[in-house]
């Protein structure tokens, strides 16, 4: 039996038959939904533009750029471009009207706001904050545009409800390109965590919901976990996997030191040289957290996820009796995936959970990749 012909496979495709007058009524729901905002743009040209434009994003068009959707609609294709770039109307009032339909239509006491960075591959180089930056959807850095969305979603349903292009500091310092792409003058440089935050406190109030959700690119920012926890907000928002916790009722970890030993930075050990090489014990998940060694002289650690070389002249080095090994700190964890080397992926983020009675909280990133081990 084919998997077409399974009971299950053949109720769900049932289930997407769509007949015609399922398509005529969706026509007459984009005409009422329409009307609820054509008359907050000025002109009846306005209207039409914005009407083409809708009508355009919800085609069957492989490209949904405003070139394509205008030649559909039949109008001109600079009149619809100048529409949607630089359009005298009141965006504040159209976006207030989003959150107004989203609360009468979706509201509900455990919604979810939702917020997410998204990127948009670009070929050129004079779209409005477009630049060499990192791409999800490819999975690399790219020239492309970054936006910052946010969303709302309840058992009844979920919409977006707003969103904020990310200009990247290249393009906040350069007026030659802020005026040829209509930026207004009070734009400044925020970083994706402060857009998101942003937007937040200007579409949160407006709907009731119990949790805020995001992705690591939010995660991995102290400052907004921070912020959130200041307006009393509870959260889940991944973090990259090299992250470290504690528990906040916990022994605090020590402070990392400048230099090793009680030696000055830079001393060599007599009978070391820089650059000689000593044997390393792989890390034992069951034991606790021991200060990471890096090279002689220098402030990095050698990376997450291998602990401190042990001297040949030390016997048992981290059997049970050792004296010198330090007990398990609670929640203290150390990254051993990326013993490889590279910088925090996006790949095998872990959720961090925040509540009024959180247990644990991120207390700060991993170092980078691991590099060749040196002597002490």
């Amino acid at each position: 039996m084919s998997l077409l012909e399974d009971p299950e496979a053949q109720a769900l495709l049932a289930d997407a038959e769509v007949s015609a007058d399922d398509v005529r009524g969706c026509r007459d729901h984009i005409t009422r939904f329409l009307k609820r905002y054509l008359p907050l743009f000025y002109r009846q040209e306005q209207r039409g533009h914005a009407a083409a434009f809708v009508r355009g994003l919800l085609s069957g068009l492989q490209r949904k750029s405003a070139e394509p959707i205008a030649y559909q609609a039949g109008v001109p294709r600079k009149d619809l471009q100048l529409f949607v770039g630089s359009g005298g109307w009141d965006d504040d009032k159209v976006m207030a009207e989003v959150r107004r339909h989203v609360h009468e239509e979706l509201a509900a006491e455990d919604g979810i706001i939702v917020l997410d960075p998204s990127a948009f591959p670009q070929k050129g180089a004079h779209s409005c904050g477009v630049a060499r930056q990192w791409c999800g959807r490819l999975g690399k850095e790219e020239n492309c545009q970054v936006g910052v969305f946010l969303a709302y979603t309840s058992a009844k349903g979920h919409a977006p409800l707003d969103r904020r292009l990310y200009l990247p500091k290249g393009w906040v310092d350069d007026p030659v390109r802020r005026q040829e792409c209509h930026v207004p003058e009070g734009v400044t440089y925020r970083k994706t965590w402060e857009i998101a935050h942003d937007l937040l406190r200007r579409s949160g109030p407006d709907l009731p919901h119990k949790w805020v959700v995001g992705d690591d690119e939010f995660g991995r920012a102290s400052e907004f976990r921070a912020a959130l926890r200041g307006d009393g907000e509870r959260y889940v928002l991944d973090v990259p996997c090299n992250t470290n916790i504690r528990d906040l009722d916990g022994r605090r970890p020590p402070r990392k030191k400048a230099h090793i030993g009680g030696e000055a930075e830079g001393a060599v050990r007599p009978g070391r040289h820089l650059g000689q090489e000593v044997a390393v014990r792989p890390l034992d998940p069951l034991d606790g957290p021991r200060r990471r060694q890096g090279p002689v002289g220098s402030r990095g650690g050698v990376g997450p996820g291998v602990r401190q070389a042990e001297p040949a002249d030390r016997p048992g080095g981290a059997a049970a009796g050792d004296p010198h090994r330090r007990p398990a700190a609670g929640l203290d964890v150390l990254d051993d995936q990326r013993a490889a080397g590279g910088t925090a992926g996006r790949a095998g983020a872990s959720p961090v959970v925040s509540a009024p009675d959180r247990r644990g909280v991120p207390t700060g990133q991993g170092g980078g990749g691991l590099g060749p081990l040196r002597g002490p």
